[in-house]
């Protein structure tokens, strides 16, 4: 049982470091780092390594008040930012992505936004991206979508619409 438990510590940690360790020194190599995961052959990781300090925050928050509405969050399971919902790939569960265009940077300051237009499957989605720069590098600070389907804004969902997921 011991040697049970000390595998899925090292599972549970190993991913998570491995990904952790990279920065990224403009927000554009930071958005196609993010969706390389979707490649074929790849298998996304979990993209709250992505997040800044604040995103985090929004995430723990929103699980301390119970805001998600999804089987999973109902069921009293553990969860982490990835297993709630995923921004970068928002409604879809499978990604075969097509037409994917990442724009450049619009930067000021210490802050940044690229915009991001992908087919997944035949959904298409466009993705605005909001950046800020912290000790480590560029990390994501918001997430919008703002494409034919439902337009929402991550961190207004995470702190205010308890239906939004």
């Amino acid at each position: 049982m011991r040697f049970g438990i000390i595998v899925a510590a090292l599972l549970a940690v190993v991913p998570v470091s491995a990904q952790a360790a990279e920065t990224f020194d403009n927000p554009k190599s930071l958005v196609t780092a993010i969706f390389e995961n979707y490649q074929p052959g790849k298998l996304a990781g979990d993209a709250a390594v992505y997040y800044s300090e604040r995103l985090k925050g929004l995430f723990d928050e929103a699980v301390a008040n119970k805001v998600f509405t999804n089987d999973a969050a109902m069921s009293g399971a553990e969860f982490t930012p990835a297993t709630v919902f995923n921004p970068f790939l928002p409604e879809d569960k499978s990604a075969l992505l097509f037409d994917l265009a990442i724009g450049e940077a619009t930067t000021l300051d210490n802050r940044a936004v690229v915009n991001v237009s992908y087919h997944n499957f035949d959904q298409p989605r466009l993705l605005s991206i909001a950046m800020i720069r912290e000790g480590d590098g560029w990390k994501v600070d918001d997430v919008a979508s703002l494409g034919t389907e439902d337009h929402w804004l991550l961190s207004w969902a995470l702190a205010y619409d308890p239906t939004g997921f």
